[in-house]
């Protein structure tokens, strides 16, 4: 469902009457009503930073936004958010977190067969070995990823040439502001979270007992199957000998 469709349905459930045509300058109850749903897509998103479906990821689909690809330039550790030359190219407004387990690297020149993983580490364990004394001077194909106080990323070593860094992030919240704009990432399976969501903050600011109860078990059957497809996945550590 599109805004409008999700307003729609809203209306409907709260019991109201007509057919709301737009969620454009609306004011009294229906600019209430069109609020409460721009509220419900807020808090859902707000409720984790890494919800998956809102994973950026260079391995999707074209219906999700790709992750970040970024060149690398000589002699430069540090990457800071942001879309011009030497930063990771997304911007700091689109960016929530980063998947730390996702980046990768290769030669530039010499195409993806040259592709490794890069380890994560501490930013301090990154500042500590290698931007300390003389590994400061030493460059070479980086093997290492931290992420720093503001969210840039820093190589280990420093690059000695052009490489291509990918990796994953999560997207920053959304907001729907057209009749047609929909929840970027969201199935259409769980739209209705919204729709319950919004109902329950109708509920609550017209006194409304029997919305709030029909609100509430909606949510209650459908949250847990959402939770369960995209809350990230758990590993338990093998023994430590």
């Amino acid at each position: 469902m599109n805004r409008l469709q999700l307003c729609q349905k809203l209306q409907t459930n709260c019991g109201g009457s007509g057919t709301l045509q737009t969620t454009l300058g609306l004011s009294g109850s229906l600019g209430r009503l069109v609020g409460w749903m721009d509220d419900a897509w807020s808090n859902l998103q707000s409720e984790r930073e890494d919800w998956e479906f809102m994973r950026s990821s260079n391995l999707d689909s074209a219906e999700s936004p790709p992750g970040i690809s970024f060149a690398t330039v000589a002699g430069q550790s540090v990457y800071p958010l942001g879309t011009g030359a030497g930063t990771v190219g997304v911007a700091a407004a689109n960016f929530a977190l980063w998947v730390r387990e996702a980046f990768r690297c290769q030669v530039t020149a010499a195409g993806i067969n040259t592709e490794v993983p890069l380890d994560w580490v501490p930013y301090d364990v990154w500042r500590d070995v290698y931007m300390l004394g003389a590994m400061r001077n030493v460059q070479t194909r980086p093997v290492v990823i931290a992420v720093g106080p503001n969210k840039e990323l820093c190589l280990g070593p420093p690059p000695d040439g052009t490489y291509t860094v990918t990796g994953d992030y999560y997207i920053a919240p959304t907001a729907m502001a057209q009749d047609t704009d929909v929840p970027i990432g969201l199935p259409a399976r769980f739209h209705m979270l919204l729709v319950y969501d919004a109902m329950d903050m109708y509920a609550s600011y017209e006194s409304a007992p029997e919305i709030a109860t029909w609100a509430a078990k909606g949510r209650a059957r459908l949250l847990p199957v959402f939770q369960s497809v995209y809350l990230p996945n758990v590993f338990f550590p093998g023994a430590l000998c």
